[in-house]
């Protein structure tokens, strides 16, 4: 593929070995868009080579090697983040805005994060339902653990660090049930409340389609954000 790629927008540096390509290249930063399997040992040889890594989500496979590469960087003095785009929408940052200068009255009472998913892309979703070894289906959460840190990145920043209660519950759609799948789940709801008592719901569902929003719930106002409208509303005692 890198090859291709680079034959087709006529890129000279094409490597099939990553440690060859830190030697040559010196890159300052480092994008990895590889599956998650590899996340970690391919961020640590970059991190040890001197350069900043860019990793798409999910950042890793567990929390033991996002800790691990997490201090590394601090040792050699690097950056290192997770590809979280959906929070720095136009959309996202006004929300952001909004909640700083007290638009809902107070702390967020409640929060709705959704994000829906279509099992129709034959992009992407085809080749992942047809192949039992495709490397979704091969992590710990399979659809879940790839998919769903978009959807709850969004309500991160405005709970405690410290959460009280965790109630989730996953089921397969008979969407998916139909097509033959047996050992994917696709719908997944969950419940949190911090130690603050503000609480949120995320909802992962292929079945409700062309919704992600997150929904704020103040005292005194509400916002939601659409991702997919690009669109920020707002409602409440507040203009």
């Amino acid at each position: 593929m890198a090859r291709q790629l680079a034959e087709r927008f006529h890129i000279a540096g094409v490597f099939s070995d990553a440690q060859e390509m830190l030697k040559a290249a010196s890159p300052d930063v480092v994008h990895i868009t590889t599956p998650p399997q590899s996340h970690y040992p391919l961020a640590k040889q970059c991190l040890e080579s001197g350069s900043h890594v860019y990793l798409e989500k999910p950042f890793t496979v567990t929390v033991s090697q996002a800790e691990s590469l997490i201090e590394l960087a601090k040792d050699r003095g690097l950056k290192i983040t997770v590809g979280h785009n959906y929070l720095f929408t136009l959309e996202m940052l006004e929300m952001r805005c909004l909640v700083r200068e007290g638009f809902l009255g107070g702390r967020p009472v409640h929060l709705e994060s959704y994000w829906s998913y279509d099992l129709g892309d034959t992009t992407y979703v085809g080749p992942m339902l047809g192949n039992r070894d495709h490397w979704v289906r091969q992590l710990p959460g399979q659809l879940f653990h790839n998919i769903i840190s978009h959807g709850i990145a969004k309500l991160a920043e405005f709970l405690d660090n410290d959460l009280a209660e965790i109630v989730a519950t996953a089921d397969q759609s008979e969407q998916l049930r139909s097509l033959g799948v047996q050992d994917v789940l696709d719908e997944l709801r969950v419940m949190i409340r911090d130690k603050s008592g503000t609480t949120a719901l995320f909802c992962f569902s292929t079945q409700i389609k062309g919704l992600n929003q997150l929904r704020l719930y103040g005292p005194s106002g509400t916002l939601s954000a659409d991702i997919i409208t690009g669109t920020l509303v707002r409602s409440g005692t507040r203009s």
